[in-house]
């Protein structure tokens, strides 16, 4: 290849060179890339989410915390060695987890005290 051939930008995906758009490099097939790892955007979401559902009572969001957890647990799995944050994904599905199981008990509770009232002032 001579100095004229040689790419521009980024937009040739043949050759490798650093740029923080594309920290990662690509590893030998069926290998996984090496490089700086990145912090999965769910799963940050996710703990957060799920530990304001626990610590203020809004477990309204609970589910909403399992369920990207999860997702984010699913994407992690799914390419090793480009995310380092499987804890806080783990973190974020398991504190969704309780809030959830609170919620539903909530709710539980409150039909039952609905039940309760119907049927002492009937």
């Amino acid at each position: 290849m001579s100095f004229t051939e040689r790419p521009t930008d980024a937009t040739d995906r043949t050759h490798t060179f650093w740029s923080p758009a594309y920290p990662l490099q690509p590893g030998f097939p069926n290998q996984p890339a090496y490089g700086i790892l990145r912090d999965h955007s769910q799963a940050t979401v996710s703990l957060v989410l799920g530990a304001l559902a626990l610590c203020t009572g809004l477990l309204i969001v609970s589910p909403v915390a399992w369920w990207l957890g999860s997702q984010a647990l699913a994407e992690i799995d799914a390419s090793p060695g480009v995310y380092n944050n499987r804890g806080m994904a783990q973190a974020g599905q398991i504190c969704g987890l309780i809030g959830t199981a609170l919620l539903g008990l909530g709710l539980l509770f409150l039909v039952g005290m609905m039940v309760l009232l119907f049927a002492t002032s009937a």
